[in-house]
């Protein structure tokens, strides 16, 4: 028995980003609704990824699959924002010690207050430590600091912190 010849399929690129967002954005949403359970979280991800791909039409047009790059991108940041959020709630239950309201809740404006009392460094060190949970290392580049210039500031800044929580305890 002989093999039907494969049928050629032409695929011809969209021609342009706009082309490409029309046809491809509402299902994306709707996929990646699906796989965050958040559908403004899904929207503002492949909106982002979108404009990411518009920055790198040049290139991106050529590529076999443009519309996979955009899913691959939405799909990364979903997953940086999930991890976002965990560090955040990591950072707030470390920070549990903040003066909290009435009902328990802990206070954002007694939290920024607290921070306020901190030398900028010793503030940025602090979030990007705690919140974004970066290593010494990537404060220190991140910052234009020595290693030993973080560590600094780190130790420093909880020497303070503990001071003012316990005047306050």
């Amino acid at each position: 028995m002989l093999e039907p010849e494969p049928i050629a399929v032409e695929r011809t690129p969209p021609a342009g980003i706009e082309e490409l967002f029309r046809a491809h954005y509402g299902r994306l949403v709707r996929s990646l609704t699906m796989a965050c359970g958040d559908a403004e979280q899904a929207a503002d991800a492949v909106q982002e990824a979108f404009v990411r791909a518009h920055v790198r039409w040049r290139r991106l047009r050529h590529y076999d699959d443009p519309v996979g790059w955009v899913r691959r991108v939405a799909i990364n940041l979903i997953r940086d924002q999930h991890r976002r959020s965990k560090r955040k709630d990591r950072a707030l239950s470390r920070l549990a010690a903040v003066p909290a309201t009435p009902e328990g809740v802990p206070s954002h404006d007694a939290l920024g207050e607290l921070l306020d009392e901190l030398p900028p460094q010793q503030r940025t060190a602090v979030a990007l430590y705690y919140v974004e949970d970066l290593g010494v290392a990537e404060i220190a580049t991140a910052m234009g600091l020595a290693e030993g210039s973080v560590k600094s500031h780190l130790h420093d800044a909880r020497r303070r912190l503990r001071k003012v929580i316990g005047e306050e305890s």
